[in-house]
């Protein structure tokens, strides 16, 4: 060890908290670089597992469909060095199943035969069994095994054709049919074949039925002969590969004809990009239609537009650039104040021969050895942290990518250490290069003198100066020598020097500001976006039942028990209560009888949807949450009230009108009467206003949510309260209209508008349109009484378009045109059983409806929401714990640096304060002094604290809103409020162990030790 080594250790020995504090911050910024790195790994990592695992590793499918030199291209491909694997599916024939086989394994029984390498390839695994080996043995969906009563070994029989079209009875020419290729995270080129009668239908295309789809063509399997298979497997994850458009796919081996549809699975090498992917796979099969897996290519590294991956790199570089910033000021800091300190041992060094070289090398190898402990310290830190959170939080995150298989788990990656260590390392570096340059130019005489201790600029000179002359001593004392005294008029003195020490302090809060403002944006922004991933606010009730009436089916002939049907959520098709769906009643003439007739209609079903509600809260189990019902809605606003949501067109809500106004769809909630009344007394309204029958009010949402394809959406749907026209009837030549649609019409300058669009029901299955302005019109004023941010509990699936609140009451005479609301009440356990709960309502239910019902039942279902309310709780969690790790991390970054700096700037002024006290200051002035300057400080670390703060927030916005088009840019207020305390309470501290350090030293003492 040579003598610059050995000082330079002595140096960390006697600092010893100064070294701690520093060795803390370097390990705190690689523990944070390294959790956010690991947290990117672990994530793509876990997501590339969970998607091999359920659809495999190809990169590209090839569909080909009667290719007369496939073989040969296969066998090209599997030779070519850029193709790393392949895997082969071929279509065998389709198994037509009896009634009840179709209500549980689809239409058809898919044979297709496998060959390479699927396991890995395709994601083909046995969840019991194996795979086939030959054409007569077969795996089969675990539903199989399941419902249809087949074991492993047994053999079962299956009558094998070939599909075909066939035109349905008075139709004639042909149709295009698209293949299955946008799902399973894949994507390819719009793909469609011309099917004539007579063509055949391969395992890509749908299954033809023209009194469903529409289409002119049925199908028919012809050329069936008898095949007998040994069941060796059964499978229960049917991903890509093994989902078909005709139904589940049952795995042989061999027997393929030569023109048999067939997939190429490839995996690929040497590719950086999806259109890499895609020539590569084009080149290999010309002619052919390829498809992309871009789900694995995203996991793999491979480039993709992907939204979302955009955004969390985004969000990975501005974090490990504020981390990057704040271990820089950190270090350096205690650095330039080490220096400072130690500024007459550089000198001392200097005089007795000591180089620039070997002073710059002392404070550069001091700062790598803080370096060299701090590192690893940080990066156990940093995945043991990792571990912690994933152990805690992994079950849930693989529960929420829908894996329970596929573990979370940390994943360890050499270049993620390395790269955390080395940018840790030369930010030390860096943030020690200018205060080992400071020590190899120190000055020896001044050194010895003390000068550079605390030297004055010429301008804080001529200031200071100004402020002691004896003319303006006293009548210049500013505010804080008014306030507080001579303590307030030294402080303000010193800040008029200009010395370095106050500006390094104000800086460290600026940046302790910054930091805890940067985790404050980062848990709003993300906080925003997991509202809209899971459709904002929280499921009303454990269990939800839906009932709609069907008011033409006279009780005693409807379906009480039949209706009855279970669902996994609780969503419905809102155009089941729009006005093109309703039943009119009998014969009206005026689009005033057709309002009367609804609105009587309407009323009496919601006296019985009212009863049905209670009697299902008589349950013994059931705790009674709320009810609402449903209904469509058709209205028109005036622009100034319309956000952008419903002005533009583009979104799909609304548009602009030929005479202005804005036109849309959009719905009503009537609420119960109680739930109502809470939710606006929330809003601080009165429930009353909204119950008179004269003058129609609603609560309006101005926010809605949506997705394109593409982005979330935050969609700004009103601006403003205001009045609305509802059009609740409309006649044409004294005939009401069978429903309205939408469309466009021409404006006054030509361009498309907005239009309503009403028809007449025509011959056959046909419609008569006509223009809403020659029709008979009737509408509805609606003021909208107040705009609210959240929707109630039990209405808080938010849409995209105009959505209205009123209470049950308006039920009573106003439907807002429609004659079929859907129900939805909602309940709690009581014993907490909500599975038992499910099965009570459903039987009370249908019992309600079949004993007390007047009407029919269109449709009765019951969801358990538990499931997708703990998704949702969870994904907001997983938000919450880690905004508030990284909040942790960087307000410990952000207090180190504070009381790093703040103490060593006290402690190196003892022979001044020592100097302060030889000549009478007392405690008392002292302590006015130092308070004096601390506030100075933190208001001068505020302001830009603030600013960049701003700039910081602005980045993160910038960022998240490439996943989330409408995201407003907030600050979060209360994480400003608890930095300022959090920076108040570490300048506290750190003046009060200063302080201490200070006041522990003898005056004579003091300056002795800092005399040479």
């Amino acid at each position: 060890m040579n003598a610059t080594t050995n000082f330079t250790v002595k140096s960390l020995r006697a600092n010893r908290v100064r070294t701690l504090v520093t060795i803390a911050g370097v390990a705190l910024a690689a523990a944070l670089l390294t959790a956010v790195l690991t947290t990117f790994v672990s994530l793509n990592d876990f997501l590339y597992r969970n998607e091999a695992a359920l659809a495999g590793t190809w990169m590209a499918c090839v569909e080909a469909d009667d290719s007369s030199v496939l073989d040969e291209r296969i066998t090209g491909a599997q030779a070519d060095p850029q193709v790393s694997g392949t895997a082969i599916m071929r279509d065998i024939g389709f198994a037509e199943l009896t009634a009840d086989q179709q209500d549980t394994q689809g239409t058809y029984l898919a044979i297709r035969s496998i060959e390479g390498d699927v396991g890995d390839i395709c994601g083909i695994e046995p969840s019991e069994g194996r795979l086939p080996e030959n054409e007569h043995e077969i795996m089969l969906f675990a539903t199989w095994n399941d419902y249809g009563g087949v074991n492993l070994g047994d053999e079962v029989t299956f009558n094998v054709g070939q599909r075909v079209a066939r035109l349905a009875p008075g139709e004639e020419g042909s149709m295009s049919a698209g293949t299955m290729t946008a799902s399973w995270g894949v994507q390819g080129e719009a793909h469609e074949s011309e099917i004539t009668d007579g063509a055949p239908l391969n395992s890509s295309m749908g299954v033809l039925e023209a009194d469903i789809d529409g289409g002119i063509f049925n199908e028919e399997v012809t050329n069936t002969e008898e095949r007998t298979y040994t069941v060796v497997g059964f499978y229960d994850r049917p991903g890509y590969a093994l989902s078909t458009a005709a139904g589940m796919v049952g795995v042989t081996a061999g027997a393929a004809a030569p023109d048999a549809f067939t997939d190429v699975f490839l995996t690929l090498n040497d590719v950086t990009n999806t259109q890499q992917v895609e020539e590569a796979a084009e080149a290999l099969f010309p002619d052919e239609h390829v498809v992309l897996h871009t789900a694995m290519l995203r996991y793999m590294g491979v480039s993709s537009d992907s939204s979302i991956w955009t955004t969390f790199y985004g969000l990975v570089m501005v974090l490990a650039a504020v981390i990057v910033v704040a271990c820089v000021s950190l270090i350096f800091n205690a650095f330039n104040i080490s220096v400072a300190e130690r500024i007459k041992q550089f000198g001392l060094l200097s005089s007795v021969g000591a180089s620039r070289r070997q002073l710059r090398r002392a404070v550069v190898l001091e700062g790598a050895i803080v370096a060299v402990i701090g590192i690893p310290c940080g990066l156990l830190i940093g995945l043991a942290g990792c571990a912690v959170t994933f152990a805690a939080l992994g079950p849930a995150l693989a529960q929420l990518a829908g894996s329970v298989e596929v573990p979370f788990r940390v994943a360890v990656n050499g270049w993620v250490l390395l790269v955390a260590s080395v940018l840790t390392f030369v930010t030390v570096l860096v943030s020690v290069w200018i205060p080992a340059k400071r020590a190899s130019r120190t000055n020896i005489i001044d050194s010895l003198r003390a000068a550079s201790g605390s030297r004055v600029s010429r301008r804080g000179a001529a200031r200071a100066a100004k402020c002691t002359a004896p003319s303006s001593l006293w009548k210049a004392r500013g505010a804080a020598g008014r306030v507080l005294g001579v303590g307030g008029m030294l402080a303000r003195i010193s800040r008029k020097r200009g010395t370095g020490k106050g500006r390094a302090a104000s800086v460290s809060l600026a940046l302790a500001i910054v930091l805890l403002m940067t985790a404050g944006s980062l848990s709003v922004f993300l906080g925003t976006l997991t509202d809209v991933v899971t459709g904002g606010g929280e499921l009303a009730g454990e269990v939800g039942v839906m009932a709609q009436l069907d008011v033409e089916t006279p009780q005693g002939e409807g379906t009480a028990d039949g209706d009855v049907q279970a669902g996994d959520d609780g969503t419905a098709d809102s155009a089941g209560a729009a006005a093109d769906d309703a039943t009119q009643p009998a014969a009206p003439t005026t689009p005033e009888a057709v309002a009367a007739g609804n609105n009587e209609l309407f009323a009496r079903q919601a006296e019985v949807l009212a009863g049905a509600f209670h009697d299902l809260s008589q349950i013994d189990n059931a705790q009674p949450v709320g009810w609402k019902m449903g209904t469509g809605l058709y209205a028109m606003l005036p622009e100034a009230m319309a956000g952008e949501a419903l002005a533009n067109e583009e979104n799909g809500a609304g548009g602009k009108m030929a005479d202005g106004r804005i036109g849309t769809m959009g719905s009503v909630a009537y609420l119960d009467n109680a739930t109502f009344d809470d939710y606006a007394k929330s809003l601080g309204l009165n429930p009353a206003d909204f119950r008179d029958p004269d003058h129609v009010r609603a609560i309006a949402l101005a926010q809605g949510y949506g997705n394109n394809g593409s982005v979330y959406q935050l969609l700004n749907v009103l601006r403003e309260p205001g009045t609305l026209e509802a059009l609740v009837a409309v006649t044409y030549h004294g005939e009401p209209a069978a429903g309205i649609d939408v469309g466009e019409e021409p404006g006054e300058d030509g361009s498309a508008a907005f239009a309503f669009q009403p028809y007449l029901e025509g011959a056959g299955d046909g419609v008569e349109w006509f223009p809403l302005e020659e029709a008979e019109v009737q509408t509805v004023s609606i003021e909208v009484a107040a705009l609210a941010d959240e929707a109630p509990s039990i209405d808080s699936a938010r849409g995209e378009g105009l959505q209205l609140i009123v209470p049950e009451s308006v039920a009573a005479y106003q439907s807002f045109g429609n004659d079929a609301p859907i129900f939805y009440g909602y309940f709690d356990a009581a014993d907490g059983d909500h599975s038992a709960l499910t099965e009570e309502l459903a039987t009370a239910g249908s019992a309600y409806f079949h004993d007390k019902s007047p009407y029919g039942l269109a449709f009765y279902s019951f969801n358990d929401y538990i499931e997708q309310r703990d998704s949702n709780q969870m994904i907001a969690t997983v938000v919450n714990v880690f905004c508030l790790l990284f909040a942790v991390i960087l307000a410990l970054i952000a207090m180190a640096n504070v009381f790093n700096t703040v103490t060593n700037s006290l402690i190196l002024r003892r022979r001044e304060f020592a100097v302060m006290k030889s000549v009478g200051l007392s405690n008392r002035q002292f302590r006015a002094m130092v308070a004096e300057e601390c506030v100075a400080w933190c208001v001068r670390g505020l302001v830009p604290g603030v600013l960049l703060s701003l700039f910081v927030s602005f980045l993160l916005w910038q960022v998240i809103s490439g996943s989330m088009t409408g995201l407003p840019f907030t600050l979060p207020w209360n994480y400003v409020a608890l930095a300022c305390v959090m920076t108040a309470v570490a300048v506290g501290a750190s003046v009060a162990y200063g302080m201490h350090r200070c006041r522990a030293d003898n005056v004579v003492e003091a300056l002795r030790a800092d005399a040479v």
